[in-house]
């Protein structure tokens, strides 16, 4: 491009601010929802992959095996990493790691944290993974018991500028660590993102809570190794197999009928196969077929900006007709012309692309908080980025602008200068009606999956779960010995109704589980069964309801005492009706008295109660087989049952200081159920979230286009309306007659949409156990929002062409 024809170009440009203004926000609204999802993709793809060797590294996963079920999980036995070892000495690492959760750790006198993402580690670790050191020796320090690695910010977190190396720390009261180390923080893009590496000889038995040399045991813990170069991981599954063979499967304790595979997974596959539950706690697996569908709204959305910049084109081009015609007759040619068009499109594209690039730029923060992801803003600066940023934008001109500036340079100079709308050729129009349609039939399908998405997530916050969610409070205990003593601080608290001990809450992902028959271990249809471990008041505080028999008592817990004989322990459960059915009893009554084999020390307890079903995992999954029995030394964690009319804020500050009075020495926390169970659906309402984001600019974009078409028809048609209004046509008439061909085209894209929606939204559905229906009245409604805005869009200009003075558009001709 000449600096003439740029200066020629931009002139023009700025003579027609309305038309460059919708274009450029078009094209800037298509190009930052690309540039958005293209940084999500990219971050969401690079996983693991900056460590040096991370094609050559695998995590171990089991995968056990009973009653014709597969359970897949990633955790695996802590002495595997040293089978692994001695089985394949050329492996060139082999690392076992253990994570900590919410780990308490006592930096000084009155200076505690609550720290998350604690990683136990062997020096092995630094062989697998990129760790960047910036104090002390890494090997040494994961080599030395009770020595600890920092990263950059817990050291400035613990101990601000100071020098950190040398100085210690308690965790959880039980171990106290030396830091020897300090590294660079982890990158957010790794599935093991830790605040702190642990030498692994500093975890023991009494804080791992078994023997560490026990097979049977699994803790959250990984193994992985390092392959040598060129190994087939396929030809290595005999080997690894057996080491599990010897080991585990031979256990005479282990049930008849049970085995277990162990299975080698590449690294860069962890964040994508969620039924190994990618990092666990801290990061969650996702499914590749999102990062398609997102890739695939990102390029719909351009799309339609790029469609809505065709329509506004060639709905300007009348205007320049005369301008073609001129520049025609005086010796034009149409490669001339169609080249200036383009640079015209290119200059468009290119103000878009910058402004673009700003408006992600600032919004990336919002964006991340919205998506609770960590996508790095450096990402904008990169090359690669810099250099697709100028692909797309010259691609997008090149998409958006040929079309355009092929009809505009086509024009007769003779008839242009005559009468510019004869000149355009009127085939086209149906393919910029057909554009229309394939706007809308996007934007409405966006739309419609919306307002499905908001009832799923509303579905979920707001089903009865079985059991009464609101105006609870968690708070966990640390000692269980001052169990009571703290049930009797908050038995006459104002603001309290009522308070129950247990291992858990009803819905939550840290159930204790087992496996259950009506004979003994070795039945081959065993089932699985989670445990709940809770005090007398806990299913009345929670409003469980009973359909036969009773509730946990307080003497339930002497049937299970220690000083009794293993086959004297009987205790004493309330079933839900789930377990009764897996059991195969006729009905609650009848399973009363009854006794069942479960796997917790080979009791077989009584059924003395059966309680109707209730959720104890999230609305993905069903409802499982579920008991409570009365184990008082197995408590952890308290429920408060607040009183709805009391003063909240003050009643939780009264439990504070029940709590520290009790526990000085540890750090309080408390959250509310509902809100721990609405976090279950993270993703559900991010996915929403972006939807609702997507949508409203689709919905937008689309707008623009039906605009320019609308003013490409009515410029058309200014004979037509000029006659009509002299033989007396009204307004209204007029209005509706020119805005009746544009609903008729969204009301096809209903048509279109409607279909491609439920079928996107039964496969969306499909992850829940729990689901709305598809109904009707949904789609009905997103056709309603789309005709009328489609109808308020056209109307407008419909209505300027209406007032328009006929002696002028007929003078015109």
């Amino acid at each position: 491009m000449t600096l003439p024809s740029f200066r020629i170009a931009v002139r023009r440009l700025t003579r027609q601010k309305l038309g460059t203004t919708l274009h450029v926000m078009g094209l800037t609204l298509g190009l930052s929802v690309c540039l958005l999802i293209g940084l999500y993709l990219h971050h969401e793809l690079s996983y693991d992959t900056y460590h040096t060797h991370a094609e050559r590294i695998y995590r171990v996963n089991q995968t056990w095996i009973f009653s014709g079920e597969r359970h897949d999980h990633f955790s695996t036995p802590v002495p595997l990493a040293d089978a692994i070892r001695d089985e394949f000495p050329e492996f060139e690492a082999v690392s076992h790691v253990h994570p900590d959760y919410d780990a308490l750790i006592e930096v000084g006198p009155k200076r505690k944290f609550i720290q998350d993402h604690v990683l136990f580690a062997d020096a092995d670790f630094l062989n697998l993974f990129d760790v960047h050191m910036i104090e002390g020796n890494g090997f040494t320090v994961l080599n030395t018991p009770n020595q600890v690695i920092l990263t950059r910010s817990v050291a400035e977190k613990f101990y601000g500028k100071e020098d950190p190396i040398g100085k210690t720390f308690k965790l959880k009261d039980k171990l106290d660590l030396t830091v020897g180390g300090v590294a660079e923080d982890f990158p957010a893009n790794t599935h093991l993102p830790a605040s702190m590496l642990i030498s692994f000889s500093s975890l023991t038995s009494e804080y791992y809570g078994a023997p560490l040399t026990q097979w049977g045991m699994v803790s959250g813990g990984e193994t992985l190794v390092m392959l040598p170069p060129g190994e087939d991981a396929a030809g290595l599954q005999p080997r690894l197999q057996s080491i599990y063979d010897r080991n585990l499967n031979n256990d005479p304790n282990l049930p008849a009928g049970e085995t277990c595979e162990l299975s080698l997974q590449p690294l860069l596959k962890v964040h994508f196969e969620e039924q190994y539950r990618g990092g666990g706690e801290w990061v969650k697996a996702i499914n590749p077929k999102w990062l398609w569908f997102f890739g695939s709204i990102g390029l719909g959305v351009l799309a339609l900006a790029c469609i809505n910049f065709i329509n506004l084109s060639t709905a300007q081009a009348l205007q320049r007709a005369k301008e073609v015609g001129i520049r025609k007759s005086v010796g034009a040619g149409k490669s001339q012309l169609l080249l200036a068009f383009l640079q015209e499109a290119l200059l468009l594209s290119g103000l878009s692309g910058i402004l673009a690039y700003l408006l992600v730029q600032l919004s990336l923060p919002q964006i991340n908080r919205l998506m609770n992801e960590e996508i790095s803003t450096t990402l904008l600066q990169s090359p690669g980025l810099i250099i697709g940023l100028l692909a797309g934008v010259l691609l997008t001109s090149l998409v958006a602008g040929l079309y355009p500036a092929w009809v505009i340079s086509g024009f007769h100079p003779a008839q242009s200068i005559k009468a510019g709308w004869k000149s355009v050729d009127r085939h086209s129009v149906w393919l910029r009606k057909g554009l229309v349609v394939a706007q809308f039939t996007l934007s409405v399908g966006l739309l419609t999956s919306l307002l499905f998405m908001r009832q799923q997530v509303r579905f979920l916050r707001t089903m009865d779960l079985g059991f009464v969610k609101d105006n609870v409070l968690l708070t966990e205990i640390p000692d269980k010995d001052k169990i009571a003593q703290f049930a009797h601080a908050l038995s006459g608290m104002p603001g309290v109704q009522d308070v129950a001990f247990s291992t858990t809450p009803p819905t939550n992902d840290g159930h204790w589980g087992t496996v259950m028959s009506l004979t003994d271990g070795e039945d081959p249809n065993r089932k699985d069964v989670t445990v709940i471990m809770a005090d007398e008041h806990y299913a009345p505080l929670y409003g469980m309801r009973l359909l036969a028999g009773r509730l946990i008592q307080a003497g339930d817990s002497s049937f299970v005492s220690p000083k009794l004989p293993v086959e004297d322990q009987i205790p004493k459960v309330v079933v839900n009706e789930s377990l009764i059915n897996a059991l195969g009893f006729s009905s609650p009554e009848a399973a009363l008295g009854q006794r069942f084999w479960f796997g917790f020390n080979g009791w077989r307890p009584e059924i003395v109660g059966v309680v109707h079903d209730f959720n104890t995992l999230s609305l993905h999954k069903a409802i499982k087989p579920t008991l409570l029995c009365n184990i008082p030394t197995t408590f952890r964690e308290a429920s408060i049952k607040l009183t709805p009319a009391g003063d909240v804020s003050k009643t939780m500050v009264a439990i504070r200081h029940a709590w520290e009075d009790l526990f000085p020495e540890d750090l309080f926390s408390m959250k509310f159920l509902d809100e721990n169970i609405n976090s279950f659906y993270e993703s559900e309402q991010r996915l929403f979230s972006l939807f609702e984001f997507f949508s409203l600019i689709a919905l937008f974009i689309s707008c623009l286009g039906l605009w320019g078409l609308a003013t490409f028809a009515a410029q058309q048609r200014t004979k037509e309306i000029g006659i009509r209004k002299v033989l007396g046509a009204s307004v209204s008439g007029l209005v509706g007659l020119m805005s009746g061909d544009f609903l008729k085209l969204v009301a096809i894209s209903l048509i279109l949409a409607a279909p491609l929606s439920y079928f996107f939204m039964q496969r969306w559905l499909q992850h829940f156990a729990y689901r709305i229906e598809l109904h009707w009245y949904v789609f009905a409604g997103a056709g309603i929002v789309a005709l009328t805005v489609a109808f308020l869009t056209v109307s407008f200009q419909s209505i300027k062409t209406a007032f328009n003075n006929p002696t002028k558009s007929l003078r015109s001709e």
